[in-house]
């Protein structure tokens, strides 16, 4: 990203080094000023003076550094994609990890003409629309302290001419055609994993080497010419990894070790021997990076955690063999490589050592915002692995030391994700004013850019969030990366936004006296957690610290966004009164997580404290049931409708909403009572109380869910009987049917009815479905 956040020398209105200034957000009737100190934070106020006027660079230009290697056996591949960038404006190139895509982007990027008004390389991985659409904003305009708005960042993109180059993008088909539709006259060109299935992208995938292709890169990277002897081995060991330039490379590096050529069978093993015969320096740099989840650091980073001047040469050294991988920005570890590392190694680098390398780093003057955005997922990692290791004082000063830098960088879904990163470890430390400084940042974030709800902001003032709250962003890295939902502004309703951790009564005899007047409960367990439910979700999300003492891969997390299997079961003590055993669970398919980031519940708070809100859970081995609470996502403000639209629109949109946030703040108290319950359940279940807790706040709070369900359904069906258009009816009658479902399942849950399981899922989906189907037939 282009530099792009001081404001002219004679204006000093941000200075990087102390961190302070001003800047202007927002367009027409909101626009905002947000001043940004170290000490205090962020504050916000309406912005009186005349706007920014953003001024089109004369030369637009930014390019990926230079690249040493020249590329072996891509020149049709070359030939083919520039024919394609000529003629189409929208290009994906799509492929396996480490087949090459990126190396391949960088050189287009670098050699192919700009586009007519310039060229923009940029790095999406982790990044959502929005921020990567101001990163091009940067790039291409000159407006120091200004975050327009998104509807007048489209009118300014709209206008450019690019020739714009994404590596390792990771949003939704959603989200990647409205980043493309804010600059429709660029071509974009851009790579992923998986093929995009948007309309006018012309996918490009990119194969392996062909096995002559193969035999000349394992040559260059021998520095010598194939033996006849070796020359069929490369070609069957081509076709058994497929031609994978990355795997070829440690190919390579096996037979420089003077060992020769593995055979095939020695494939499996070949990672493991490699990693052997490093050197202690090199396996050390490979600990590190192997530590954070995917995520990079940069050289300086590297320098001075490890104390050696030479590391990136080491770095480099490690790219050249497929042990690494390199960026713009720095060195990440591929996830076969950070498993098996970690493996040897059982356990990961220090995560106090990391957090307070970070803080130096971040608080240092030549630090600046740029730098700290760049390196966002690797503070989000550090923060959430502190938390998780006993160091969670040291992740909330870290996340805390960089929020108003990350905020100067205008990259606000970024800002977003550290601030619920540091919330939740500053929470487990115990550290209130650390809650509250996060809080109020988020606040303070929300409010500038004209997202929060009063509700929203009730909900956080009372204190009802979730135990552990983690806002990460996309970034798949192999088996350690965890996937996740962007949150945005959700449908109604998005789906499971929050869980709770509970205790369970299971049946392990607990032996009491004939005579007793109050006996413990029959049969107890210690809480488990149930990971076998899972469900892919829509958007690749996030990085997490995530390698346990034995394995670098860890337990799927649960999904915030996205529906679930909830269940209970019920145990009697000797009055006979029913007791919910309750454990968290629930649907998401995962690569990573962290442990000791307990489930909770949220009031809106993906919309509250930033995007992609994802919660992980330590593996267990003992399944159990699950509960769930199920907010309702608040839809965005409804402006005004279609001339043509149904009248009903007017007034039923804004009143879902309203009912939809009311439904948030009601379900997420009953979530916080279901908390208590578990704390009390714990200490039950522990032998430090002798008494089995009471259920009553639980089953009230239930209840009153249902009511607000209720509320719901008589909204639908009196403007279901108003409707004129037989479509909004019968988007409404969906509704009304998905909702009536849902309210039917909690009631025989909370109610005592015996149910054992609470499954919306696919009732949820059909009202997702119903609402956004209700969206467009009202014009929205």
């Amino acid at each position: 990203m282009s530099e792009n956040n001081g404001a002219p020398e004679d204006s000093g209105r941000i200075r990087t080094g102390d961190v302070s200034g001003t800047m202007v957000i927002g367009s027409h009737n909101t626009v905002s000023n947000l001043k940004i100190t170290a000490e205090s934070g962020s504050t916000v106020t309406v912005h009186g003076g005349p706007l920014p006027d953003p001024v089109r660079r004369p030369s637009i230009s930014q390019l990926p550094r230079s690249v040493a290697e020249p590329l072996i056996g891509r020149a049709r591949d070359v030939y083919v994609l520039q024919k394609a960038i000529e003629t189409r404006q929208l290009v994906q190139v799509w492929g396996a990890s480490g087949v090459g895509k990126s190396a391949l982007l960088r050189h287009l990027a670098c050699t192919m003409a700009r586009g007519p008004e310039g060229v923009a390389h940029v790095e999406a991985g982790g990044r959502t629309a929005d921020d990567i659409a101001q990163a091009i904003f940067d790039i291409s305009f000159d407006a120091p302290n200004y975050k327009p708005s998104l509807e007048v960042l489209k009118e300014h993109l709209k206008t450019l001419r690019l020739r714009i180059y994404l590596d390792d993008v990771g949003l939704d088909e959603k989200d990647l055609r409205r980043l493309f539709d804010m600059a429709g006259q660029s071509t974009f060109v851009f790579t992923s994993q998986q093929r995009s299935a948007v309309d006018g992208v012309h996918a490009i995938r990119l194969d392996g080497l062909t096995a002559s292709a193969a035999a000349e890169l394992v040559q260059a990277l021998l520095s010598r010419e194939l033996r006849p002897d070796e020359a069929p081995i490369v070609d069957a060991l081509c076709d058994a990894v497929d031609g994978n330039p990355l795997r070829l490379r440690r190919i390579a590096l096996s037979a420089a070790t003077g060992k020769g050529l593995p055979g095939i069978a020695d494939l499996p093993e070949l990672l493991p021997a490699l990693l052997n015969k490093l050197r202690p320096q090199e396996r050390d740099l490979l600990y590190l990076l192997g530590s954070l989840s995917g995520a990079e650091l940069s050289p300086r980073h590297l320098h001075e955690l490890l104390g050696r001047p030479d590391t990136e040469a080491l770095a480099e050294g490690l790219v050249r063999h497929g042990l690494l991988l390199a960026s713009e920005t720095g060195y990440s570890c591929p996830p076969d490589v950070a498993e098996c590392v970690l493996n040897m190694r059982r356990t990961e680098f220090p995560a106090d050592r990391l957090c307070r390398a970070l803080t130096v780093w971040v608080e240092a003057r030549d630090t600046t915002p740029d730098d700290v955005a760049a390196h966002f997922q690797a503070l989000d990692v550090a923060v959430l692995r502190a938390e998780r290791s006993g160091h969670a004082q040291l992740g909330a000063a870290l996340a805390r030391a960089a929020s108003p830098k990350l905020a100067l960088s205008r990259q606000f879904d970024a800002w977003g994700s550290l601030l619920g990163a540091g919330w939740a470890a500053a929470k487990s430390a115990g550290d209130k004013a650390g809650e509250e400084f996060f809080l109020r940042e988020a606040r303070a974030r929300k409010r500038a850019i004209g997202r929060i709800t009063q509700a929203a902001v009730m909900g956080i003032e009372a204190g009802v969030l979730m135990h552990e709250l983690v806002a990460l962003h996309a970034h798949m890295a192999g088996t350690q990366v965890a996937a996740a939902v962007s949150a945005g502004t959700p449908a109604i309703p998005a789906a499971i936004q929050g869980a709770v951790q509970a205790p369970v009564l299971a049946h392990a005899p607990v032996v009491t006296s004939v005579g007793t007047a109050h006996a413990h409960a029959a049969n107890v367990a210690r809480p488990v957690i149930d990971m076998s439910s899972t469900s892919v979700p829509s958007h690749a999300a996030t990085h997490a610290a995530n390698a346990s003492a034995t394995a670098a891969q860890g337990p799927p997390p649960i999904d915030l966004s996205g529906s679930a299997v909830h269940s209970h079961s019920a145990t009697m003590s000797a009055a006979g009164a029913s007791h919910p055993a309750l454990t968290a669970g629930g649907a998401a398919s995962a690569k990573g997580g962290v442990s000791a980031l307990a489930l909770a519940c949220t009031i809106g708070v993906a919309a509250v404290l930033g995007v992609g809100a994802m919660a992980y859970v330590s593996d267990q081995s003992s399944p159990s049931p699950t509960v769930v609470a199920d907010p309702i996502g608040t839809p965005g403000q409804i402006d005004d409708t279609s001339d043509t639209a149904d009248p009903v629109c007017a007034t039923v949109l804004p009143d879902l909403s309203s009912e939809s946030r009311t439904f948030n703040t009601d379900s997420a108290l009953a979530s916080s009572a279901i908390d208590s319950y578990n704390t009390a359940m714990a200490s039950y279940n522990s032998g430090a109380t002798s008494t089995p807790p009471d259920h009553t706040m639980f089953l009230t709070e239930t209840g009153t869910v249902v009511s607000d369900l209720e509320d719901f359904g008589t909204t639908l069906q009196e403007a279901s009987a108003q409707a004129q258009d037989s479509s909004v009816s019968s988007d409404l009658d969906d509704m009304l049917t998905a909702t009536q479902d849902i309210k039917s399942q909690y009631e025989s849950f909370g109610g005592g009815q015996g149910s054992s399981e609470i499954d919306t899922t696919s009732q949820v989906s059909d009202l997702n479905s119903a609402w956004s189907s209700l969206q467009t037939d009202c014009g929205e």
